[in-house]
């Protein structure tokens, strides 16, 4: 039985495409319509990252032109296949002999405010883009990309600060876009909206679990997780006080000198009186605690540090 093909040397869009779907759309998504248009007509099949490569576009700017032209009804995807049927503009129509009154119904509608395609027309906004796929080494969805525009647009993010967020997040290993839109909604309510306090935070986070691993390894606690208290009491003294791990570490020899067992509140009143007195160094701690052992400062040194007077007591019993 002969096999009967045409293969044209032209591809006919309709006129629909051109007049009522194609005016709202972005050149890059016109491109990849036009050119899926073509493979379906020569039944080629190619995938996402062969159109990315064939286009020069990224890949999610591949798959949302898809999703944009399904959810127009250009043609349809499911994520793997496109199809162009005859309900699609290649059917196209003949207006000649359309009413007055149909053609009224068939006006195009203004079209919605379309997130994807005003992240590719910007510039900043496109490199974002292209630097948040690489980030999160995966092509962006559409999804992806509205949400970094609500980032930038409802959230007042510059695309550096948006850049510096997710890197964060993968730093914690921390990919998903609903991890990320959380921790861009903390970072907005407590103000970290600017390059420079994003770099603050950052910093000040990494400070605080290097603090927290000296204290682990001081105190010889493992790889246990910390208890809240236990966290807020290093945080206190490494953002209130200002004690660094060797000043932790003489106050919990000095500690352990006097009661012979490990007291996190008997090393915060020793931190504690030693920030209320200005002494921030080692040098400085243990001229204080031999002029305090040689008699040379009283119990009214200890100022309102908190110690009981029995506490002072068995210091100055332990020491002289």
């Amino acid at each position: 039985m002969p096999k009967f093909n045409v293969k044209p040397n032209y591809i006919p869009v309709s006129r629909d495409f051109i007049e009522n779907k194609m005016p709202s759309a972005n050149g890059a998504y016109v491109k990849v319509y036009l050119t899926s248009l073509l493979l379906g007509y020569d039944g080629v099949e190619m995938s996402t990252s062969g159109m990315s490569r064939l286009l020069g576009l990224l890949e999610s700017d591949i798959v949302n032109a898809l999703e944009y032209w399904n959810e127009k009804g250009a043609l349809k995807y499911d994520g793997g296949n496109v199809l162009f049927d005859g309900a699609s503009p290649l059917a196209g129509r003949d207006t000649a002999d359309t009413t007055e009154t149909e053609q009224e119904e068939e006006e195009p509608k203004p079209p919605a405010r379309d997130i994807a395609a005003e992240m590719t027309e910007n510039k900043a906004l496109a490199d974002l883009c292209a630097i948040a796929a690489e980030i999160l080494e995966r092509p962006l969805k559409k999804r992806d990309m509205e949400t970094l525009y609500w980032f930038y647009d409802e959230l007042e993010l510059s695309p550096e600060v948006i850049t510096l967020l997710l890197e964060y997040c993968v730093s914690k290993d921390k990919r998903g876009m609903s991890f990320i839109e959380k921790t861009a909604i903390k970072w907005h309510k407590n103000g970290i909206t600017t390059l420079g306090a994003a770099d603050d935070f950052i910093r000040g986070e990494k400070d605080s679990e290097s603090y927290i691993g000296a204290m682990k390894r001081l105190f010889n606690f493992g790889d246990r997780k910390l208890s809240k208290s236990e966290e807020d009491t290093f945080n206190k003294w490494r953002a209130e006080y200002g004690m660094d791990e060797d000043m932790v570490s003489l106050a919990y020899e000095y500690s352990l000198d006097a009661i012979h067992q490990l007291s996190f509140p008997y090393i915060d009143k020793i931190l504690k009186r030693w920030k209320e007195l200005g002494i921030t160094t080692v040098e400085a701690a243990k001229k204080d605690h031999d002029d305090f052992k040689n008699g040379k400062k009283n119990i009214s040194s200890f100022g309102d540090s908190g110690m009981s007077d029995e506490e002072i007591e068995k210091i100055i019993r332990e020491k002289m």
